[in-house]
């Protein structure tokens, strides 16, 4: 009669008790999380630590009375979930390295027993396995992991640039509709005096009612667009708030500006060669790309060492009738039936595709950046149309002025001189707009701000 595993469940129950870490709950209310969704503000005082410790933007005021790109960007850094998430990701990554890097633990075994028939009944045994890795499996396997934490890493940084162009964007589009909005108001004010005196003048039979028709139908056409700028500019708030990763009531009284905003650069200053070169070089889903490969290179030399079996050597004691046996066993699997060839074509095909996905990469890169080169250029030419047409406008505008103070023209000249002058700010305001969103989408495929002062480094960080 033998007892093979009841004598060793108390050596394993010891062992065990001894486990450094323990579950730890950690239980999520939604609306709590909600609550604290609603909280967020930039007045945070622990948003100014983190700006001061991360990017060292220390302020003798807190909170800030300004806020631009660059401050925006580092407070987007901080609440945004998307970074959360990547943050998270990264860690997770980051922790494979140490799973991969365990060694496989030896095991432990007795057994024992009775018999009746001898002289000296009593039987035990004790075996000991220690299991040797060969062909260098861990280091590859540690290899892996770091390739899939740094290309986690990298995740960081692409999600931080994606919300820093949500926040650009959304900063562009609510800096435009609320010069528009003040265009449109002067223009309104200009547009009420004009219709007002074209309607004088039809009491006094000396205009036309098409005229004064035209005149009011401008009028209302107008206020609507003041209107439309002003609901846009609520909008662009809002998305601003969203991009930043606080509610609209975070923003609620602070300053947003930029300084820089009408002064794009010009193309010439952006040579599409450099900006190619700079692009495939420095593009974060490139290098990501470029470690996922090298993650499946790692993999395939993990595959190929598992040709090779593993050792367990496993010493062990036994006493039966008497006697003491002590001996040492070697063993390892077989590779008869197969040499791992499946798991290595897996991988040699992963490579592959890791591969094709960097030049895949690479090659949208090298796309992106000419359609990104060519809309700059068109909407700089539009501007710089824009800005032309205004300056001539202006000299229009300035001309019936003087014209008018000189009694060589009426007021009705002069409203509708500065009336063509605000039509014409107008255009120049969009086309500057729309001047900045393409250099947005230059700056998104170069995934790098056209000039560094706006945007803070892209972090590649744990979690805060």
């Amino acid at each position: 009669m033998r007892f093979h595993t009841v004598l060793v469940l108390p050596l394993v129950a010891a062992i065990s008790g001894c486990a450094p870490y323990h579950y730890h709950p950690a239980p999520i209310s939604p609306p709590a999380l909600a609550a604290s969704l609603q909280r967020r503000s930039l007045d945070d005082p622990e948003l100014r630590a983190w700006m001061e410790q991360s990017a060292g933007l220390a302020s003798s005021s807190w909170p800030l009375p300004d806020w631009d790109l660059h401050s925006l960007t580092l407070a987007a850094y901080y609440f945004n979930p998307a970074m959360d998430v990547a943050r998270s990701n990264a860690v997770v990554a980051g922790a494979a390295i140490a799973t991969a890097a365990m060694k496989p633990n030896p095991s432990a075994g007795m057994d024992g027993g009775y018999e009746t028939a001898v002289e000296s009944p009593y039987l035990l045994g004790f075996n000991f396995s220690l299991p040797i890795e060969t062909a260098g499996k861990r280091g590859y396997r540690m290899a892996q992991a770091a390739h899939l934490s740094e290309a986690s890493r990298m995740q960081v940084a692409e999600t931080a640039w994606a919300v820093r162009s949500q926040v650009r964007a959304a900063l562009t589009d609510l800096i435009f509709a609320r010069q528009t909005t003040g265009a449109l108001r002067k223009q309104e004010a200009l547009q009420s005096e004009y219709a007002e005196r074209m309607e004088a003048r039809y009491r006094a039979g000396e205009a036309p009612l098409p005229d004064v028709t035209a005149a009011r139908i401008d009028l209302a056409r107008l206020r609507q667009a003041l209107r439309a700028s002003e609901g846009q500019a609520e909008t662009a708030r809002a998305a601003l708030a969203a991009a930043v990763g606080v509610p609209l009531s975070g923003l609620a009284g602070k300053v947003v500006q930029w300084p820089d905003a009408d002064e794009p650069p010009a193309p010439n200053a952006l040579p599409a060669w450099k900006v190619r070169a700079e692009a495939v070089a420095n593009r974060l889903d490139v290098q990501s790309a470029l470690a996922r490969y090298e993650a499946a290179q790692s993999r395939l030399e993990l595959e190929v060492a598992r040709q090779y079996p593993d050792i367990n050597l496993g010493p062990g004691y036994a006493y039966e009738e008497g006697v003491h046996l002590i001996s040492l066993q070697l063993g390892a699997l077989l590779p008869l039936r197969n040499h791992n060839e499946g798991p290595i074509a897996e991988a040699e095909a992963g490579r592959k595709a890791a591969g094709a996905r960097l030049l895949a990469t690479q090659a949208a890169v090298i796309a992106q950046i000419d359609k990104a080169l060519a809309q700059y250029d068109a909407a700089y030419f539009v501007l710089h149309a824009a800005r032309c047409a205004e300056a001539q406008t202006e000299a229009q505008r300035k001309t019936a002025e003087a014209w008018f103070k000189l009694g060589e023209t009426d007021r009705l000249a002069a409203i509708a001189a500065g009336i063509q002058a605000d039509l014409a700010e107008r255009a120049r305001l969009d086309a500057l707009r729309q001047a900045q969103l393409a250099l947005g989408l230059l700056e998104d495929a170069l995934q790098r701000p056209i000039d560094p002062a706006t945007a803070p480094a892209l972090p590649k960080t744990a979690p805060r």
